[in-house]
């Protein structure tokens, strides 16, 4: 049984009255020219005078300028596709939308994405992406930053009827209901997510039913009716900025013209569109104002003629911008990091740690040094983490910046995007690497593509446990460092030891970028170093020279550079000398000291645990082979585990792993050629 029933504008609390004329005029106006926008971009896609593609929302102009006319300058808008009007009434320019459109240089990506796919920070508006509803997390992080600063600022995420039906929806809405975060949830039930009606989408009678399963209010209203979103949405914000957590609105609305611009909507029956367009919203709020003596048959033509003049006259002026350069294709996929790492001798004493303490000390360390920085993730409070790494941090620096979450990776890690946008650190830790898995959308759609398609910073670290060795089974033990080394936009940072550890934990979390920051649990505990108590940073992007060696060069990473340095000291037994190169981070990798050390050996073998098909191992093996050539003695060898997943059984997993064995055969191969 329903939970909400549909409220109309006479059934909501100050309907209109905290609005004055002017204000009323506003709306209007912003519902006029959406309209104007949305009808000229269609029929210019529709003749083949607009590039990329088209998302009309024509028919939902009062749901988008209800709900966004609630929010005040500093609150922030996460939209999606269809949403142009919400856009104009937040205050994006309507010239910054064309220029988008058109793909030019000037225009809010630069060209780098078309369409409604932009972002306005000026104007408090998050970057709109295709997979949906991707602005959720996002929001509720920035909510998360609002809440953690004591802001009166609220967030408001919008999406379709058809995105509730994601996980990300679910993560997001019940991680900011726990967390009581100041965001307000609102849909745009348009009947239809693509061509599925809403029966083939919840068997609940409305959608904002779901707000009762997260003990959050839920209200539904005439979607057409843009009083009626606008008093909704008011609710929700002051009770968002008051500190009572979100709430969910639904506006029953309809969609005039297809999901896309090459899309008839044949599946619409004729009698339920022109039910529909019976209630179209502008003319119902032309009503309202006509009634009120705001307008009249020649306002309302002036108002309509001045629309269209501003709209032709920005996508034809937009139309004459010039072209992005090509020369600039491969610019801005990460921020520049503006305070450099100093270059004075780090030091080297201290007291011995393991790779867990030395770990706990960096983050304890930068975390009294920036108060923006702050930890989430599953069990990371009290009981300090799965493998103990945050443990006595929440003790130390309390429940808001140390965060137990409910299990959502996606949330997680769209959060963080939010909040990074807002100025903070976030750092996620994940109980496994593995797990990183259902919050890849986030992390490559929105983290790693923010910058390059806005030129903002996102400076966000996730951090966890990876790699195999414990008998933990194909869930638990994977090295996801080609994975994510594959996705532009996105820094990966592989730890050999305590010393480094520490000291590239605190470069990553001062990092202006998204970092993924993989931990080898099989070192966690197995190595002790001495590790200084002061601040230190190991640079991200430079290797070290862990063996020194003229014979030949050994590259690993994380626990495989342990294999190889066993295997270089057996070596040296026979007569051979072998360099060993700890790459630390795989993205930006240190191309630099891999060439010198090959340039110096002529002989190169790559030892890793990853997968080996299209992996770090073979694109070094790839840009060694063409660049060094000429300076190779023999043909280059990789040693990595077989295609297969990590398996549980001792005898199995230890043959799946490089073992010292097959790295001295290989270099004995190698240097025999």
């Amino acid at each position: 049984m329903s939970q909400t029933e549909l409220l109309h504008a006479g059934e909501l609390d100050h309907v209109g009255t905290d609005l004055d004329d002017e204000q009323l005029l506003d709306m209007y106006r912003s519902m006029v020219l959406g309209r104007a926008l949305e009808t000229r971009l269609h029929t210019m896609y529709r003749s083949g005078r607009l590039p990329g593609a088209v998302y009309p929302g024509v028919g939902q102009e009062a749901a988008m300028v209800g709900f966004v006319s609630a929010l005040g300058p500093e609150d922030i808008f996460g939209g999606t596709h269809r949403d142009l009007t919400a856009q104009l009434t937040k205050g994006v320019p309507l010239e910054a939308i064309a220029l988008n459109f058109m793909g030019k240089a000037d225009g809010p990506s630069r060209g780098r994405d078309g369409n409604s796919h932009f972002a306005d920070f000026e104007a408090g508006s998050l970057m709109v992406v295709s997979p949906l509803p991707d602005a959720y997390p996002v929001a509720v992080g920035a909510a998360l930053a609002f809440q953690q600063r004591n802001e009166p600022r609220v967030a408001l995420a919008n999406c379709g009827e058809g995105a509730t039906a994601t996980g990300t929806w679910h993560e997001a809405v019940n991680f900011a209901a726990v967390l009581r975060l100041p965001v307000v949830f609102t849909i745009q039930n348009n009947q239809y997510a693509y061509s599925t009606p809403n029966d083939r989408e919840t068997a609940l009678r409305h959608f904002a039913d779901r707000a009762a399963g997260y003990g959050i209010p839920g209200t539904v209203v005439e979607g057409n009716d843009v009083l009626a979103c606008h008093s909704a949405a008011v609710t929700a914000v002051t009770r968002a900025r008051s500190g009572l957590g979100p709430s969910i609105i639904e506006a029953v609305t309809f969609r005039r013209l297809g999901h896309a611009g090459h899309d008839s909507a044949d599946y619409v029956p004729d009698e339920v569109r022109a039910r529909w367009e019976k209630d179209d919203p502008l003319t119902r709020f032309e009503a309202y104002l006509t009634e009120r003596g705001l307008l009249d048959e020649e306002r309302r033509g002036q108002a309509m003629a001045d629309a269209e003049k501003r709209v032709i006259e920005a996508l034809d002026r937009a139309a004459e911008q010039p072209d992005p350069d090509p020369a600039t294709v491969g610019e801005g996929v990460f921020a520049p990091r503006l305070r450099t790492v100093p270059v004075e001798p780090v030091p080297t004493d201290g007291a011995e740690m393991t790779m867990v303490d030395a770990i706990n000390s960096g983050l304890t360390l930068e975390m009294d040094r920036d108060e923006n920085v702050f930890i989430m993730g599953e069990d990371v409070g009290r009981f300090g983490g799965a493998f103990k790494v945050t443990a006595g941090l929440h003790d130390r620096f309390g429940p808001e910046r140390v965060i137990d979450t409910p299990i959502a990776e996606m949330a997680l890690i769209g959060s963080a995007v939010g909040a990074a946008l807002m100025g903070k650190r976030p750092i996620v830790e994940l109980q496994y690497s593995d797990f990183i898995y259902p919050g890849l959308d986030q992390l490559v759609n929105e983290a790693a593509k923010y910058h390059w398609k806005t030129g903002e910073s996102v400076p966000m670290v996730v951090r966890g446990p990876s790699g195999a060795g414990l008998r933990a089974g194909p869930n638990h033990s994977i090295s996801p460092e080609g994975l994510l080394a594959h996705h532009p936009g996105i820094k990966v940072v592989t730890p050999s030891g305590p010393y480094s550890a520490k000291g590239l934990l605190l470069a990553s979390i001062r990092d202006p970028n998204p970092v993924v920051y993989l931990e080898h649990k099989k070192l966690y505990r197995s190595i002790k170093e001495p590790v200084p108590m002061a601040d230190y940073e190991v640079p991200l992007g430079t290797a070290a020279v862990a063996r020194e060696g003229t014979d030949l060069t050994i590259v690993a990473w994380s626990a495989m550079v342990h294999t190889a340095l066993v295997a270089a000291g057996r070596l040296e037994s026979e007569g051979a000398s072998v360099e060993v190169i700890d790459l630390q981070t795989l993205v930006p990798l240190d191309w630099e000291a891999v060439f010198a050390s090959v340039a110096k050996t002529s002989r190169l073998v790559i030892v890793q645990e990853d997968s080996p098909f299209a992996s770090v191992a073979s694109e070094i093996s790839a840009r060694v082979a063409d660049e060094l050539f000429w300076d190779l003695d023999s043909p280059i060898k990789r040693v990595t585990p077989p295609q297969v997943h990590v398996p549980f059984a001792a005898a199995l997993e230890d043959a799946y792993l490089p073992q010292v064995d097959d790295v001295v055969a290989a270099v004995r191969s190698v240097s025999s050629g």
